[in-house]
C-alpha cells in the first residue's frame, strides 16, 4: 500500500493540560498517515452516504483502515450540509464522521466516473455503499459485477431482498417499523424517539462488524474462498435490540409496552427528580441490592425479606408503592446527597448528563472520550470530535484528522492508486466525472 501524504494536523485526547472547562493531551499522529490500528493494511472504498455509511467508513478509518470517501462533485455528501456547520459552511457532523478518510469525487452517473470506482475497487479489500437497492447493479457495480474476493457490504432499509426491499429507508421509519419506537416513551402519549439517528448508526455499526467478521473469514480461508455481501438493513439493526421481546409475545403473549423513564418487568429501574431540578437514574432490582437501597432510604421494612418484596417479580406487583417511596426521598435531596447516599449503599445510580455535562466529566476525560483534530488542509484550529470505542489496549484507534475537504484528495489517490497522469486526470474533470 503506498504511504498517504497528508498534512496531519495531530490529535489530542482531552486528557492533561487545562483549557478552560476540558483537559487537553497532545499527541502527534504519524505524519505519512500510518496506522497502529487492528486494520492496519486494509483498504477500503466507501461508496455509503449521509448517516449509516459513514458511519461504518468512520469506524474502520479509526481503527486503523485506508478509507476512501467516494462522493458526487460538486455538492458531496448530504452530511456536509447537514445540521450545524463550521466557519466554511461545512456540517460539524461530517467533521466527525467523515474523519480518518481520504476524500475523492467521482460522478458514478457517468461511465467514465463508474470506470474509475471499477479500477479502484480492484485495489479494495471492503466496499461499503447504501444506494437504494439495485441502484449499483444498474450501473455495473453490483457484487457480481467486481471482483469476487471483494466484502461487499450493503446497507439498506428493509434489506437486499423481501417484498420492502425498494422502498426508501429512513431512519426514522425504519426504527418504527423494526419495532424500537414502539417501545420508547409513555403509554398515554405517541412514541418518542431519541434525539440521534439511532438507527443509522446501528445499522452502521452491524455494516462494520459484518465487513470485519467477513474480512476474518476470508483471510482464514484465503485461496479457497472468495469473499462475501453483508447485507445490513436499518429496520433489521433496531429489531436486533429487542432483547426478550419476540419470546415474550411468542411464549407468554405479552406484547411489551413503552414504560416511560423505566424498563417493563424490572424493579425497581427508574429516573427520579431531586430537590435541585437534576435527574438521576437508580438501579436496585438485584435482591441483595434492593435491600440496601431500601435501607439506605430508611425503609429497611420493604428489603427483600419482607416477603411482599422477596424476588423481582413480588416487587413488580408493587413497583407502585417502591416507586412513590422512592421518589419521595430523592426529590428531598439535592443530586450530590442522593449520589453519595447510593455510593455508600453500593446501589447503582448516576446522574443523567447532557453534552456538556460529558465534557466536564473526569471519567470521560481519564478514558480519553474527546479528541481534537482538523481536516488535513486546514490552517485552523482543531475541533473536539467524540473518540470510537472499543478501547483496544494493543492496536487502539485514534482520530488522524476530521473530515476532509470535498475531493481533498482526488488528485492524489488517482495518481497513487491508479498511476493516472496529470492529462488523464485532467480528462475526467473536464467531462465532468470527477
Amino acid at each position: 500500500m503506498k504511504a498517504l501524504r497528508l498534512c496531519i494536523r495531530g490529535t489530542r485526547h482531552l486528557s492533561g493540560f487545562s483549557n478552560g472547562s476540558v483537559r487537553l493531551q497532545h499527541f502527534t499522529a504519524d505524519q505519512n498517515g500510518a496506522s497502529s490500528g487492528p486494520l492496519q493494511g486494509i483498504k477500503v472504498l466507501d461508496v455509503g452516504q449521509v448517516v449509516a455509511g459513514n458511519f461504518c467508513g468512520a469506524l474502520l478509518a479509526y481503527f486503523g483502515a485506508d478509507v476512501i470517501k467516494v462522493e458526487p462533485p460538486i455538492r458531496g455528501d448530504a452530511l456536509r450540509s447537514l445540521r450545524m456547520t463550521d466557519s466554511t459552511g461545512t456540517s460539524l457532523w461530517w467533521r466527525s464522521y467523515g474523519r480518518n478518510r481520504r476524500c475523492i469525487t467521482l460522478d458514478l452517473h457517468k461511465e467514465e466516473g463508474r470506470d474509475v470506482l471499477r479500477r479502484l475497487s480492484d485495489r479494495a479489500d471492503v466496499l461499503i455503499e447504501n444506494f437504494r437497492p439495485g441502484v449499483m447493479e444498474k450501473w455495473g457495480l453490483g457484487p457480481n459485477d467486481l471482483k469476487d474476493t471483494l466484502i461487499y457490504t450493503r446497507i439498506s432499509g428493509y434489506g437486499q431482498t423481501g417484498p420492502k426491499a425498494q422502498l426508501a429507508g429512513y431512519a426514522s421509519v425504519c426504527e418504527a417499523y423494526g419495532g424500537i419506537r414502539h417501545l420508547n416513551g409513555y403509554l398515554d402519549r405517541p412514541p418518542v424517539r431519541t434525539n440521534v439517528s439511532l438507527g443509522d448508526s446501528l445499522t452502521g455499526l452491524h455494516a462494520a462488524f459484518g465487513a470485519v467478521m467477513a474480512l476474518l473469514h476470508r483471510q482464514r480461508h484465503y485461496g479457497k474462498v472468495p469473499g462475501q455481501v453483508v447485507d445490513a438493513a436499518i429496520s433489521e439493526s433496531v429489531f436486533n435490540m429487542l432483547e426478550g421481546c419476540v419470546p415474550e409475545y411468542t411464549e407468554q403473549g405479552y406484547n411489551r409496552p413503552p414504560s416511560g423513564s423505566t424498563i417493563s418487568g424490572v424493579v425497581p429501574s427508574a429516573t427520579f427528580q431531586t430537590s435541585d431540578g437534576r435527574y438521576v437514574i437508580i438501579g436496585g432490582n438485584g435482591d441483595s441490592i434492593y435491600t440496601r437501597l431500601m435501607t439506605a432510604v430508611g425503609r429497611a421494612d420493604m428489603g427483600a425479606d419482607n416477603p411482599r418484596y422477596q424476588s423481582n417479580t413480588d416487587r413488580c406487583h408493587h413497583e407502585k408503592e417502591i416507586y412513590e417511596v422512592l421518589g419521595d426521598w430523592v426529590a428531598k435531596r439535592n443530586l450530590d446527597e442522593v449520589l453519595r447516599v447510593m455510593g455508600e449503599a453500593r446501589v447503582p445510580s448516576g446522574p443523567i448528563l447532557s453534552t456538556a455535562d460529558l465534557l466536564k466529566e473526569e471519567q470521560f476525560q481519564v478514558r480519553r472520550m474527546f479528541e481534537q483534530a482538523a481536516p488535513p488542509s486546514s490552517t485552523g484550529p482543531a475541533i473536539t470530535v467524540p473518540a470510537m470505542v472499543p478501547v483496544l489496549s494493543r492496536t487502539p484507534g485514534a482520530t488522524k484528522w476530521a473530515g476532509p475537504e470535498l475531493g481533498e484528495h482526488t488528485d492524489q489517490i488517482l495518481r497513487d492508486e491508479l498511476d493516472m497522469s496529470v492529462e488523464q486526470i485532467q480528462g475526467l474533470r473536464a467531462c465532468g466525472a470527477v
